[in-house]
């Protein structure tokens, strides 16, 4: 029978069990609710990038046509160009060639926006789920462990409070259970405060994304007003 079959046992007769400290189980209620939400945040990237992995899959694919691995913005810019070799105004077609070289910036905008998201959003987010977090639930299983081991010495030496082997199996136990606990606390601080600066930084780079994508609006209406003019 192990350790943890026994502890079960003697509390369901009403022996001990220790309990952690409000603080502690709160921690890893914040962890776990961080955990969850990074693990929304890759899957959202996922969604955010899907139209310029979509398109270079297709140029990976076809080679035959010139416009195979362009992104919407890029496509806009190149049916313009299109367009522009059609009219004989040289000015209406000048602007229109100078509107593709706007779009064409806009599509290399929206291109490197995969970029950052891949390599300086969603690949760390991946790895602090895959390493950092698996970390620290090994540890909090490992805290659990110790527990019942100190639970199980504890109703033990009830049992028998004179017997040295167990007073000194229940000193020991009570020593590596504040240990692990100590540890598995200052990881779960750790590792909230890398949650948060990973969100943060998440945000920075949307605000950023957002503001080079206005910057873009901004010249392209002010291709169109050329345009109307």
């Amino acid at each position: 029978m192990t350790t943890k079959i026994k502890v079960a046992a003697y509390r369901l007769t009403g022996g001990s069990k220790t309990v952690y400290s409000a603080n502690y189980e709160e921690k890893i209620s914040v962890f776990n609710n961080f955990k969850g939400q990074i693990e929304k945040l890759i899957n959202l990237a996922v969604t955010l990038i899907t139209d310029n992995l979509a398109t270079e899959l297709k140029q990976k694919i076809s080679k035959d046509s010139v416009d195979s691995g362009m992104n919407k913005f890029e496509k806009v810019g190149q049916t313009l160009y299109k367009y522009s070799s059609q009219i004989k105004d040289d000015s209406s077609a000048s602007i229109l060639q100078k509107a593709k070289e706007v779009f064409d910036k806009a599509g290399q905008t929206h291109r490197s926006f995969r970029i950052n998201m891949l390599e300086k959003m969603q690949k760390p987010m991946k790895e602090w789920i895959e390493t950092n977090a698996k970390h620290v639930s090994k540890e909090l299983k490992s805290v659990n462990s110790k527990r019942d081991e100190l639970d199980y010495a504890i109703n033990k030496l009830r049992r028998k409070p004179d017997d040295l082997e167990l007073q000194a199996m229940k000193q020991h136990a009570e020593s590596t259970f504040k240990e692990e606990l100590e540890k598995a606390d200052k990881l779960l601080d750790d590792e909230i405060k890398e949650a948060v600066r990973q969100i943060f930084f998440l945000i920075l780079l949307l605000n950023l994304s957002i503001s080079r994508k206005n910057a873009q609006i901004l010249s392209m209406n002010l291709t169109y007003k050329k345009i109307e003019r």
